[in-house]
């Protein structure tokens, strides 16, 4: 497969993406308005001035302008990829599709209002803007699967699978295991053969398991649940923690023994490194800067495999994170966070 036209094109898109000193300016500015004065000096200047006529609030015209840039860029993506690439890409998208689908399960849980879970969602692969406000607006699990189950979705089939157990014992961790499962079969059966592509993508899966079963332990951290419950909740194929591990790990104290257990436990000198650096406390950033480290080692790849799908997927990660870092910047204005605080929290 021959992604050199693709991966030219990207090289030249890399330069878009904005740089340190430029987030350490809109970080600087003085309110959201100044935001979007900033912004507008930017790559996003179109998007900015699109979103001001279509939105009245300076959260909503910067939210809008976000999605528009990240829609388009991922639209050039999926239009230069030859067919064979976005057989590939479609198994990359299915990682951010699920992330939108257990936010917005996460936030009719936890009774968050679509209003405010909608600043979370990533437009991506088959769920553009249109179908995230629809999925946005559901009542309830059952809803949403009503709604994916109408569309044909393939994602209907892992959330109704689980539905009954969530029902029995109300953990929603349930459901979102069950879509990590099927996003990681996806993924791997959308690169066939076994070349480099396929070599890569399956190693971002591997990646992405140690990610989960770690995060997981620290959800299930305290519940006391049975052995039987526990391995339930195990992904299969990692390279970090073992099954027979994961359930010693589950029996914690609390999560500060979670982590030096981890700690003690692991072996692999690169994820040693980024637990040791973790607070306990602050599970959710935890879980960003585990989705960073991931970022970093598809990059890597891409410096070594400069022909292969690793560019494309490094791109994307780069891509969500500099969104992830504009919102987290919009709502520290909002909220009047200090800005020290705000670069504690900035991933670049």
């Amino acid at each position: 497969m021959d992604l050199s036209y693709l991966n030219a094109r990207i090289r030249a898109w890399k330069s878009e993406l904005l740089d340190k000193e430029t987030f350490d300016g809109l970080i600087g500015a003085s309110d959201t308005k100044g935001l979007i004065s900033r912004l507008k000096e930017t790559i996003y200047a179109r998007d900015m001035e699109i979103a001001s006529a279509r939105h009245e609030g300076e959260a909503d015209i910067l939210e809008g302008g976000f999605r528009a840039n990240l829609a388009n860029t991922f639209k050039r993506l999926w239009d230069y990829a030859p067919e064979s690439g976005r057989t590939m890409l479609r198994g990359v998208f299915s990682i951010w599709e699920a992330y939108n689908l257990k936010a917005i399960l996460r936030a009719r849980d936890k009774g968050v209002s679509p209003d405010e879970s909608i600043f979370i969602l990533i437009p991506t692969g088959d769920m553009d803007e249109a179908a995230l406000k629809e999925l946005n607006q559901a009542k309830d699990i059952k809803d949403i699967l009503n709604l994916l189950s109408t569309w044909g979705s393939p994602y209907a089939r892992p959330i109704r699978d689980a539905l009954e157990r969530y029902k029995k014992e109300r953990q929603l961790i349930l459901i979102e295991i069950a879509l990590d499962r099927f996003v990681h079969d996806y993924s791997i059966s959308s690169a066939s053969g076994d070349d480099m592509h396929r070599r890569i993508i399956k190693h971002l899966v591997k990646e992405r398991i140690n990610s989960i079963n770690i995060s997981t332990l620290l959800k299930l951290c305290g519940e006391a649940l049975s052995p039987a419950n526990i391995y339930s909740y195990f992904l299969e194929g990692g390279s970090v923690i073992d099954k027979d591990n994961f359930l010693k790990l589950a029996e914690s104290k609390d999560k500060r023994d979670l982590m030096q257990r981890l700690v003690d436990l692991v072996k692999d000198s690169r994820w040693k490194k980024i637990i040791r650096a973790a607070d306990p406390d602050e599970a959710f950033f935890l879980e960003e800067q585990l989705e960073e480290f991931i970022k970093k080692e598809i990059c890597r790849l891409s410096v070594t495999e400069p022909l292969s799908i690793a560019l494309a997927v490094c791109f994307i990660y780069k891509k969500i994170r500099e969104i992830k870092n504009l919102r987290l910047i919009v709502r520290a204005k909002v909220f009047g966070i200090p800005a020290i605080e705000i670069k504690r929290f900035i991933l670049l």
